[in-house]
């Protein structure tokens, strides 16, 4: 769970009133999630309160479940289509992410949120429906990372997939800010 989830702790004996995101705290041990609001274009947090056994396991079960993800699921080429014109509309480079996997890794939910609009992130699942796509930009491999940024080459992550790589790949690829309204386009005078 390095770097997918952070953790912040609140000593009630050392400092009286919980700060206001806190909420009111009843008894301690007192666990909250903060996950954010997919509609909030400041990254609004929502609490989720813990109500399970305190084993690492059942912990680290609800922290991945409850993580948002903000990749895209593409499945073919009208799907890759509609998730190139939406990274256009806004102005955001795009990571392609082949994967033999169906399902979202914890790693890519995690830089997903990190990386929420400034870059947009799809996962194309290994498949029939994803073969052309996958010949365009020679993958011959899964999992294999691209970057596509506007007039340029696309950009293949090399290495082999951790959060730290990745996360050093996304930095160079990603806005320095993020993108909060659609731009508008400016008419040719």
């Amino acid at each position: 769970m390095k770097n997918l989830v952070k953790v912040a702790y609140w000593d009630t004996e050392q400092h009286s009133q919980p700060p206001a995101l806190l909420g009111e705290i009843k008894g301690t041990p007192t666990i909250r999630a903060f996950v954010p609001d997919r509609k909030s274009s400041n990254n609004r947090k929502q609490p989720l309160e813990y109500n399970s056994g305190r084993e690492v396991k059942e912990l680290e079960r609800f922290a991945v479940r409850n993580m948002p993800s903000y990749v895209e699921l593409v499945d073919g080429e009208d799907a890759l289509s509609t998730f190139s014109t939406k990274a256009a509309e806004w102005g955001l480079p795009q990571v392609l992410v082949f994967s033999k996997s169906k399902s979202v890794s914890s790693i890519l939910k995690t830089l997903s949120v990190e990386y929420r609009r400034r870059l947009i992130i799809a996962q194309l699942t290994e498949g029939t429906r994803n073969a052309a796509i996958a010949r365009r930009y020679s993958i011959t491999k899964y999992p294999s990372v691209i970057a596509l940024q506007k007039d340029e080459e696309p950009t293949r992550f090399q290495k082999e997939p951790t959060y730290n790589r990745l996360d050093s790949f996304l930095r160079k690829v990603a806005l320095r800010k993020p993108v909060l309204a659609k731009p508008t386009r400016k008419e040719e005078l």
